[in-house]
């Protein structure tokens, strides 16, 4: 590998930080947006949309959280990366227990498949087969977002083998979501951070390979990622569900691991592909998040704009993070 591009360098260090700051903002400031049509998204927040923590109402959803403070969605990106720093490998019994140790604590903002997941009395012995009975029981068409948008941090763990990236994106995702589906997402959100760590600068060859390893999981993951490349944002509908008779695709794991790639693929700088995802509406956060980490990868540390991350809550607990993590892959 390159030098510029090692675990040594200035350059590897921001755009790590990058995709760890990246993930927690946009989860922020998507919680603005998150549950809402495009339309009242506009209504909400005027014509300038929304763009600031400070602009987030405080309705009963959203005051669960302090302004500027991230969600579930990083919550649960936090447990896999503590997990990593604590046990210098991908142990699913581990993340499982601090997943479950953070539902018993609050857990807010989980969803349903990853409660009902956790609920089971073989989780913590057997996750992958407690997720596997809880996809079962929603006749296996339960394809939610819960394992995409905690996934980011996979792709910095064992990056430089993609193989490697692809199994332990796969084996974490079963703890809680077991469809086909949502695994695609998982591997293909991860594997192009990991190629994005390595310094790969050309995004269509990045599609290629997304494509390459995860065709396998569905056909569907192929025409959603052509869909972000070729197509504008609006194709992608991530507000549907929330407009009159459309059926309820909130959640849907393709959605939120499509706003990703389209960002990466069409916005020129992280703040404006993060404003755009969030004044979409839908489920704002989570595809944000995703969104987030992904551009937090592409550009680094030093293009989020300042304002998000100073406001951030608890910004120092992720820079923590970061450094431990540039020491183990130093090892």
């Amino acid at each position: 590998m390159n030098p510029e591009f090692s675990v040594k360098s200035s350059w590897f260090k921001d755009h790590l930080k990058g995709l760890v700051f990246g993930q927690a903002v946009g989860d922020a400031l998507g919680l603005g947006a998150e549950f809402m049509s495009k339309t009242e998204v506009a209504s909400r927040y005027g014509e300038t949309g929304l763009h600031s923590y400070s602009q987030i109402i405080q309705d009963r959803h959203r005051r669960n959280w302090p302004i500027g403070s991230w969600t579930d969605d990083t919550d649960q990106m936090l447990c896999i990366f503590d997990s990593l720093l604590e046990n210098h490998s991908v142990d699913i019994y581990d993340i499982a227990h601090r997943i479950h140790s953070w539902v018993k604590g609050g857990g807010r903002g989980i969803g349903q498949l990853t409660s009902m997941a956790v609920s089971s009395n073989i989780f913590l012995s057997d996750p992958h087969s407690a997720a596997k009975e809880a996809w079962i029981m929603t006749a296996k068409r339960a394809a939610s977002n819960g394992g995409v948008m905690r996934t980011s941090i996979l792709g910095a763990w064992e990056y430089t083998s993609l193989e490697k990236v692809k199994e332990n994106a796969e084996r974490v995702c079963r703890i809680t979501h077991y469809d086909p589906r949502c695994v695609g997402s998982c591997v293909a959100v991860s594997i192009a951070i990991s190629l994005l760590l390595q310094g790969e600068t050309e995004i269509k060859k990045i599609f290629d390979s997304v494509i390459q390893h995860t065709s396998e999981y569905s056909p569907e993951i192929i025409r959603f990622l052509q869909k972000a490349r070729e197509e504008s944002i609006e194709s992608l509908n991530l507000d549907e569900g929330y407009k009159p008779r459309e059926p309820n695709c909130i959640g849907y794991t393709f959605k939120a691991m499509s706003a990703g790639f389209w960002s990466l693929m069409h916005a020129s700088s992280f703040e404006q592909g993060i404003l755009q995802i969030v004044n979409e509406g839908g489920d704002a956060d989570t595809n944000a998040a995703v969104a987030g980490a992904m551009l937090g990868a592409r550009d680094g540390f030093d293009c989020i704009p300042y304002r998000l991350t100073a406001e951030l809550q608890n910004g120092s607990d992720l820079e923590r993070r970061v450094n431990e993590l540039l020491e183990r892959l130093d090892q």
